[in-house]
């Protein structure tokens, strides 16, 4: 990766909020291990495989749904690590989108996202100025009714194309999908289980220190995709 030497993990899930997460200072811990500079947790939310009570008010699930990223937050500071906050969410018939550059305050003040289609939240995290990208394109399991790309991914920013959690076949087609579509790339983990982070990635020529570094990199293609065999 030459002078690429920050990597960072664009897809991680944490307890309590996404369904088989673990501790996120854990996987802080095993991703430094693993010379990792940082990473954008994006839990499940509303629409997803979330544990956070769906009954409570708006204001109050984005509460909750935001305490574990604060949790590890105070801990990444005292580490030197990039936490930065995202989310992961259902759009519908199983097929998910990561969202980047956005805040829980930015998601509090929205309460039309709940159960919200991809264009939807397209709309409001492009106002807001994130990022929207497609989740593991192509995976194909039961649960998912169509596995292909979005209808709408002419709105979104671009997609995975590497997804640990996929079958080669499926990264492969969202590779050649995104190469004839001129389609903007990632590459992540979607890790659950700690240990299970740390095999994809970005890398960068500095330190994303904050949402705006962020969106300003994945803009500019100020980066790599990388994967760890």
């Amino acid at each position: 990766m030459n002078d690429y030497i920050y990597k960072y993990e664009m897809h991680v899930h944490t307890c309590p909020c996404s369904g088989g997460g673990k501790d996120i200072r854990e996987h802080i811990d095993d991703l430094i291990a693993k010379g990792y500079s940082g990473m954008v947790v994006t839990n499940h939310f509303y629409a997803g495989d979330n544990r956070i009570d769906r009954e409570l008010p708006w204001a109050e699930f984005v509460d909750a749904y935001r305490q574990d990223y604060l949790y590890g937050l105070e801990y990444a500071q005292t580490v030197d690590f990039d936490l930065l906050f995202g989310l992961e969410e259902n759009v519908g018939y199983g097929r998910e989108i990561l969202i980047y550059g956005i805040t829980p305050e930015l998601i509090e003040l929205h309460p039309e996202l709940k159960r919200a289609s991809a264009e939807k939240y397209a709309e409001v995290v492009h106002a807001a100025g994130g990022l929207v990208y497609q989740a593991h394109p192509y995976r194909a399991r039961d649960y998912i009714r169509n596995p292909f790309p979005l209808e709408c991914i002419d709105l979104l920013d671009g997609i995975e194309v590497y997804n640990a959690g996929n079958e080669p076949e499926w990264n492969e087609s969202a590779r050649i999908f995104a190469e004839e579509r001129g389609i903007a790339c990632i590459a992540a983990s979607d890790g659950h289980k700690v240990g299970t982070a740390g095999r994809a990635g970005i890398a960068t020529r500095e330190r994303i220190a904050c949402n705006d570094d962020l969106v300003r990199i994945l803009k500019n293609n100020e980066y790599t995709v990388f994967i760890n065999e």
